[in-house]
């Protein structure tokens, strides 16, 4: 998916993006914001941040910073109300704008299964977060039922480059967490792995918790 395109249609989508969401693929954010385990003082990165849906979940004294490229998605985020403290940057997840070894811990919110190339971005947030950091994901996954994967098959390209509700939201619906986690070879510990099957092929997912295992 070209980025310029990807921005437009979140751009677009921003406004509608949390009713979508809630209708169609609602997940409490707690449980996934409290496997970071984080303490008072400590730097998070909301990769993706969005509309901020995983935003009234972290603790206060918490100091979060929430990337994306889309302002209008963080237009949406900033009316969250919130607990830690929030700082928005415009920053591409495949080529993150900060250091290395900034943050104490990271989360992602359906981002994955969107980037254009989700090792590339994974390997970004292992290098910008610190050793042993803890990193949450929920997300969007390619089922691990053969007869599922057919059906998602057949919506990728419209997934992709429609988007459902059309125009709004853009996913890669062959997006495999097994080649990302298990198989890219990337500096990581796959402390949780709970995937979500249904036999509904857009509501496959996946809630995982890794640790940044870099030396």
């Amino acid at each position: 998916m070209k980025i310029d395109r990807l921005i437009e249609t979140y751009d677009r989508g921003a406004v509608d993006y949390d009713a979508i969401m809630k209708r169609y693929w609602h997940i409490e954010r707690e449980p996934l914001i409290a496997s970071l385990q984080l303490q008072p003082g400590q730097t998070v990165l909301d990769a993706a941040v969005g509309t901020g849906l995983n935003l009234p979940a972290y603790p206060e004294g918490v100091h979060v910073v929430g990337v994306d490229l889309s302002h209008k998605m963080m237009d949406e985020a900033r009316q969250k109300n919130v607990s830690a403290d929030i700082t928005f940057k415009v920053s591409d997840m495949c080529n993150l704008d900060f250091p290395d070894n900034s943050f104490d811990a990271a989360a992602s919110g359906f981002t994955f299964c969107v980037v254009k190339d989700p090792v590339l971005a994974l390997k970004e947030i292992l290098r910008v977060t610190k050793p042993g950091a803890f990193i949450a994901i929920l997300d969007y996954c390619k089922s691990q039922d053969p007869e599922i994967q057919k059906w998602q098959e057949l919506i990728a390209d419209a997934a992709s480059q429609l988007g459902f509700p059309t125009g709004k939201i853009k996913w890669d619906a062959l997006m495999d967490y097994d080649e990302l986690i298990y198989n890219s070879k990337l500096p990581i510990e796959v402390l949780a792995d709970n995937r979500i099957e249904n036999p509904n092929p857009f509501l496959c997912g996946c809630q995982l918790l890794l640790k940044n295992s870099k030396i």
